[in-house]
């Protein structure tokens, strides 16, 4: 039975696909990596803020310190990262994912009161942490549980925008848009393949930051390398698992994409090989004299497994919708002049972004919690 799906936009393309193609997977790269800080601060903000009312952990309560002032700038990166992404899924697949966003209903507009209260949250924990710890670490808690059913119901509009021949009997069944994909064997695999995958990229992250602090206290330092490293390997670990029960869940034509393709053989290669360099870099970076260059080369096989990891979602996406949508055959008339000043934009705002987060970086103030706990920390 043919398959039905919403006509395209008949304006054609302001540019080529290949192009509209590259700029949302590049975008879409930075969003993830704004995201999984975003999730992954807010979770070990809120442990460590808990953990360290403790004088026996002094180094937790410096931690959360430092992300105090951090986690706003996550989420302002996410979404403005996100909605560009989302604007060029638009331009690419607005036929399906109109739809599924239709059917989602109440579900995706609930998205911005859960992103308003999350954003929130995060500010709350800024601004409080230091007076009421207890308090702000249940509150960015919360505010973390926000973001985990936003990237919940992220994940159920990609899917169900994918599987097209769904739509009709879900829209018969509950035709108020009140749906979710729960019937997408793949969807909660996906889902946790995301969030873990958040989890391990932030601690990465945490590792980066320990690098700095060595140089000027060896001990929080090595605490950070040693702790976060070894959360990315374990979290890495359980990566292979999951995207094991990922790949498996998936249609057999969708996952014979990385079996009989050259190109998805190598792709889907090379991201389990720089994610074990990556998993072996973080936990010896943190037993070496010097852990920086181990520490800067596990972060940079990381952020190349996140990018295989996009192309290989792109991939999918594909395979998906081989049967129904090619947007290769897409129309397209280039409007130079305007792809031209896109691009001087484009480049203008990264560069004011770099410039942004370079003067955040040195002008944010010494922690209070670093300053307190000076003399405890040399008790553990």
């Amino acid at each position: 039975m043919m398959m039905q799906v919403p006509q395209v936009d008949p304006m054609p393309l302001p540019g080529p696909v290949w192009l509209l193609k590259t700029l949302l997977l590049t975008v879409f790269t930075l969003h993830l990596l704004a995201m999984n800080c975003t999730l992954g601060a807010g979770l070990t903000a809120g442990f460590n803020a808990l953990r360290g009312r403790s004088k026996q952990h002094p180094f937790s309560r410096r931690l959360a310190s430092e992300l105090a002032g951090m986690m706003p700038i996550f989420v302002a990166f996410t979404v403005s990262l996100g909605v560009a992404a989302l604007l060029f899924v638009q331009v690419l697949y607005g036929n399906l994912l109109y739809t599924s966003s239709i059917l989602l209903g109440g579900v995706w507009l609930s998205v911005i009161a859960l992103v308003i209260v999350g954003y929130y949250g995060y500010y709350y924990f800024s601004m409080r942490y230091e007076a009421n710890p207890r308090r702000a670490a249940i509150v960015a808690l919360i505010a973390f549980a926000c973001f985990l059913t936003i990237a919940f119901i992220f994940v159920n509009n990609m899917t169900l925008m994918l599987t097209p021949a769904r739509w009709f009997a879900m829209y018969k069944a509950h035709p108020n848009g009140w749906n979710l994909n729960l019937a997408e064997n793949s969807l909660i695999p996906r889902y946790l393949h995301v969030i873990f995958g958040a989890f391990a990229v932030f601690s990465a992250v945490v590792v980066h930051l320990g690098t700095h602090k060595v140089k000027k206290d060896r001990e929080y330092g090595l605490w950070l390398i040693r702790r976060a490293g070894a959360i990315f390997a374990i979290l890495t670990g359980v990566q292979f698992f999951v995207g094991t029960w990922f790949l498996l869940a998936l249609p057999r034509d969708v996952a014979m994409v990385f079996l009989r393709s050259p190109v998805g053989g190598a792709v889907f290669g090379f991201s389990l090989l720089f994610a074990l360099a990556a998993m072996m870099l973080m936990l010896i970076a943190g037993f070496v004299k010097k852990p920086a260059p181990l520490a800067h080369s596990g972060l940079l096989a990381t952020l190349i497994t996140v990018v295989l990891m996009v192309v290989m979602r792109d991939m999918v996406r594909n395979a998906y919708l081989q049967p129904v949508f090619r947007v290769n055959e897409l129309s397209a008339r280039p409007q130079v002049s305007v792809i031209i000043l896109f691009f001087i934009i484009f480049l203008g705002g990264l560069g004011t972004l770099a410039y942004m987060i370079a003067l955040v970086a040195r002008a944010r103030p010494k922690p209070a919690a670093e300053k307190s706990l000076a003399g405890e920390a040399g008790s553990l």
